[in-house]
């Protein structure tokens, strides 16, 4: 199965004038926006597609599903035990054509519940993945972790999704980033490109509010957050046409 082509120069020039924004700071974190973290998910799993009749290797299947999950975190910047801990039929749902991620307030650190809607630019690549690379990685095995492990039976584990990660951002990127590194990035994003609406990322992180919510205005908030991280990243996108 091979997928479209796609033309991802725009990420180039967004990611640049993104980070001539960025002022210049003097703690040791390093700061990123959610544009280049999602061009590196997108670049692995372009590198790693499988051809169409071609055999899989656990190289391959285990860059594609390093590249999903970057890809995946830089819309919906969810913490590290969470987006390991996702379940398909519990936590990654689809409801018609679109794909949604529900946690419990059980399972979330501020007790929130959380509800994002899966960016529609994805669509293709998870469902790719449901398709042909996970059932690789299963290996006929029982489980419905989202992040199997390539070589250990079961999802994957934060220690290792860490030094993946850190490895992968330091080769391609020129920074070691953990996993929090990727929910600082939604947050500088919104806070370069729409300072005005830096609120949003709050209910992106799915931060605690102090004001008293229904289950269903939470539901509401979280999906129209994930909703206008995408939203903002296609607009970043035109701006290269008018720059």
């Amino acid at each position: 199965m091979m997928m479209p082509e796609r033309d991802w120069t725009w990420l180039r020039d967004i990611t640049g004038r993104l980070h001539a924004a960025v002022p210049k700071s003097t703690v040791s974190a390093p700061v990123i926006t959610s544009i280049p973290v999602l061009k590196l998910g997108l670049e692995l799993m372009i590198e790693s597609q499988p051809l169409e009749g071609g055999k899989l290797t656990e190289s391959i299947a285990a860059g594609y599903r390093n590249g999903l999950m970057i890809a995946l975190l830089a819309f919906i910047p969810l913490r590290a035990k969470n987006c390991l801990g996702l379940e398909i039929g519990r936590h990654l749902v689809r409801e018609q054509d679109e794909w949604f991620i529900i946690i419990p307030r059980s399972e979330t650190k501020t007790r929130t519940p959380i509800e994002f809607a899966v960016p529609e630019i994805l669509n293709e690549y998870l469902e790719l993945y449901l398709e042909v690379i996970r059932p690789w990685l299963q290996r006929g095995r029982a489980g419905d972790a989202l992040w199997l492990s390539r070589q250990a039976e079961g999802a994957l584990s934060h220690q290792t999704f860490g030094r993946v990660l850190a490895r992968l951002s330091s080769e391609h990127l020129g920074l070691r980033l953990s996993p929090h590194d990727l929910r600082d990035a939604a947050a500088t994003t919104w806070a370069i490109a729409k300072p005005s609406q830096i609120a949003v990322s709050k209910d992106l992180l799915a931060h605690n509010d102090l004001r008293t919510t229904t289950r269903h205005y939470n539901r509401a908030r979280g999906i129209e957050a994930s909703r206008a991280q995408a939203r903002l990243i296609a607009e970043l996108r035109k701006r290269r046409t008018r720059c």
